[in-house]
């Protein structure tokens, strides 16, 4: 494809061209007296010219000046090297161009395109003068440079064109016609001049588009400094694409200097180099190793400064040199991109093909240059395919990163949705931890509590009995029981209070236990009738002996069935002490006189004891918060709910306690 495509290009940069042996000038007259320009199309004008070196003759001085052995010149080709009076020429002269074409006699209206001359001409058809470029002179302080490329149209009478061309060069290296001079029919060469003109404009505006663009990448993203060094070398390669080829610039800018002109199609050239060399360095740093690019970057800024620091007829001299470095170069970037493709690395194929096509284009143009062959003039052709190669990894790489990011996106979302499930699922056991938690610190609070009530509790439970023991042996000692049988109950008394004395002292030691919830409770089975029977007589000596009336009352309620009994589940000992702990509270808090009454309700499920007085009560602000609208509403009256209290600080102790021992009853 690159070998067709260079075809092509190489094609469309040169116009037809008819064979030599048809329209070959010799010995300074070209023969086109059978040639049809509308059917067989424009001729260059090829061959031998009269060629009068150091001589700035008008057409009228030529003809006087003519002779048989006269000196002549094959075009196009630079008069330097040329060999006259045996005194070979240099790039620095003038000289004096004649030909005389033969023309059919209807040939109608005509044009010759004039091309690049070195470096300023006047031009005569048939005696009159048809234009000019820059000042022709004898020397360097009578001329001045300059080019305009023009399309010059003329209609004669007569069946020849004498063609005379003044040519003077002291600014460049190269001098004379070293392009092809056109002739043809007005209409057709001038369609070929603009399809020519249209082709460079398209060329440029393409280059010129493509550094716009990858400029536009490098300002959205400045961490992309290839995309900066391709921009710049498309620019610089567009506006030296300007300069050559048709001169677009000069008929945008008429009045634009040869000098300026010339510098800026030299600096876009040597700096452009060294720009797509750093280009490939940023997409292949393996293989375009630092030390070279840097001696690429080197050589092109110390050509480009020459051409800064120096006049046209010293830089031009740098041209031929440049190009076999930019040979150099392309060899180079052949040996590393050829293993980019043996490291297969992305796009290294494409910019393989298209550094090839522009090496072999710039060979080829060097060849034309240095006047080796005939054709050339294609090395732009070969810039834009490599351009074009490049282009398309830039863009490929773009398409995969943006494919990409469409795959990251798409995977992101699907993390995002399971991060949510996982939040969703974390915020749960984070939810449950801190339920966990709460709970904790509820059972924590609780337990404070209860360790403090208990400790309330057991303080209160030492000094009732101890009030109790002093009076029992107070009565004995005083005499006021002398009956051997109230003395032996009284002393039983006195033994079951340091009992429950030892019974306290024991629980502060299990206090410990407690907060642990381990607490060892003695639970038996205890017949009813017997529960009953056994706090008949325990209070009522304490009570009556306080000047209150004690009464006890017990309901059972028998089951239908004969001989049932019921049996209750409890440890006797800590029930004891919390129904003595209320009934020495209610004598503390009834006045003389008052009474006290205790009542044992047992039905089929359970067992319920109820102290009931006629004393004070408890003021209602001692009463927990969670209590008073209960006793405020009547749902909770004092007796019940002091025994509901201490039970709870009796169940809180164990929790090992099956739940149908809460006093409940069973059948025996």
């Amino acid at each position: 494809m690159a070998i067709l495509l260079l075809g092509f290009l190489s094609g469309c940069s040169l116009r037809g061209l008819p064979s030599e042996a048809s329209a070959a000038a010799k010995r300074g007259v070209l023969d086109l007296s059978g040639w049809q320009f509308r059917s067989d199309g424009n001729v260059a004008l090829n061959g031998d010219w009269d060629f009068f070196w150091e001589q700035l003759l008008d057409p009228g001085q030529v003809e006087a000046a003519l002779k048989p052995d006269q000196e002549r010149i094959q075009l196009p080709h630079t008069w330097n090297g040329y060999l006259v009076n045996g005194r070979q020429l240099s790039g620095f002269g003038c000289a004096t161009f004649h030909l005389k074409v033969m023309l059919p006699s209807d040939s109608g209206l005509l044009a010759l395109e004039i091309p690049t001359i070195r470096t300023a001409y006047k031009l005569w058809i048939n005696g009159q003068e048809m234009g000019s470029s820059g000042t022709v002179g004898m020397d360097k302080q009578s001329s001045a440079p300059g080019y305009f490329p023009r399309v010059v149209y003329f209609h004669t009478e007569e069946s020849a064109a004498d063609i005379t061309l003044q040519v003077s060069n002291f600014d460049h290296r190269s001098g004379g016609i070293w392009k092809q001079i056109w002739l043809g029919d007005a209409q057709k060469l001038t369609e070929s001049y603009h399809r020519q003109l249209i082709l460079d404009a398209l060329f440029i505006g393409s280059l010129l588009f493509m550094g716009l663009y990858h400029l536009g990448l490098f300002l959205m993203r400045f961490k992309e400094s290839g995309a900066l060094y391709f921009a710049l070398f498309c620019l610089m390669s567009g506006v030296r694409a300007m300069f050559v080829g048709e001169g677009t610039v000069f008929l945008l800018l008429p009045h634009l200097p040869w000098l300026t002109g010339i510098r800026i199609e030299y600096l876009c050239y040597y700096l452009s180099v060294p720009l797509i060399i750093m280009f490939f360095r940023g997409i292949y740093p393996q293989e375009f190793k630092l030390r070279y690019v840097r001696w690429i970057q080197w050589t092109g800024l110390l050509f480009a400064l020459f051409v800064l620091c120096t006049p046209a007829s010293l830089f031009s001299y740098t041209i031929p040199v440049y190009q076999a470095i930019t040979l150099a170069v392309c060899l180079f970037c052949i040996r590393c991109v050829v293993e980019t493709v043996r490291n297969k690395r992305d796009g290294a194929l494409y910019v393989l093909t298209g550094v090839i096509v522009y090496a072999v284009t710039v060979v080829i143009d060097m060849m034309y240059l240095n006047e080796y062959i005939a054709k050339g003039n294609i090395s732009m052709f070969g810039l834009f395919y490599c351009i074009f190669m490049i282009s398309f990894i830039i863009s490929l790489k773009s398409f995969r990163a943006f494919a990409a990011v469409e795959t990251l996106s798409r995977q992101l979302r699907e993390l995002n949705m399971g991060l949510e499930h996982r939040i969703k699922e974390r915020t749960a056991e984070l939810e449950r931890s801190n339920r966990s938690l709460e709970k904790m610190n509820e059972d924590l609070g609780r337990l404070e509590k209860s360790r403090r009530h208990l400790l309330s509790n057991i303080s209160h439970d030492l000094g009732t009995p101890m009030t109790l023991i002093q009076g029992y042996v107070e009565a004995l000692i005083d005499k006021v029981v002398v009956a051997p049988e109230q003395q032996e109950k009284y002393l039983r008394l006195i033994l079951t209070r340091i009992n429950g004395l030892n019974r306290l002292i024991t629980d502060l030691f299990q206090l410990s236990k407690l907060e642990a919830r381990q607490i060892d409770f003695a639970m038996q089975e205890m017949g009813v009738e017997e529960f009953v029977q056994y706090y008949r007589d325990r209070y009522e000596i304490e009570v009556r002996n306080a000047g209150l009336t004690f009464s006890m009352q017990a309901h059972i309620q028998t089951s239908a069935a004969a001989g049932q009994k019921y049996a209750v589940y409890i440890d006797i000992d800590r029930i004891d002490q919390v129904l003595t702990n209320i009934i020495y509270n209610a004598i503390k808090h009834t006045p003389a006189g008052g009474s006290i009454a205790l009542q044992i309700l047992v039905d089929r499920a359970s067992l319920v004891m109820k102290v009931q007085d006629n004393g004070s009560g408890i003021d209602p602000d001692e009463l927990s918060l969670h209590l008073r609208p209960l006793l405020q509403k009547g749902q909770v009256p004092q007796f019940r709910r002091r025994r509901q209290r201490a039970w709870a600080r009796y169940r809180q102790g164990n929790r090992r306690i099956p739940r149908r021992t809460h006093l409940g009853g069973k059948q025996a």
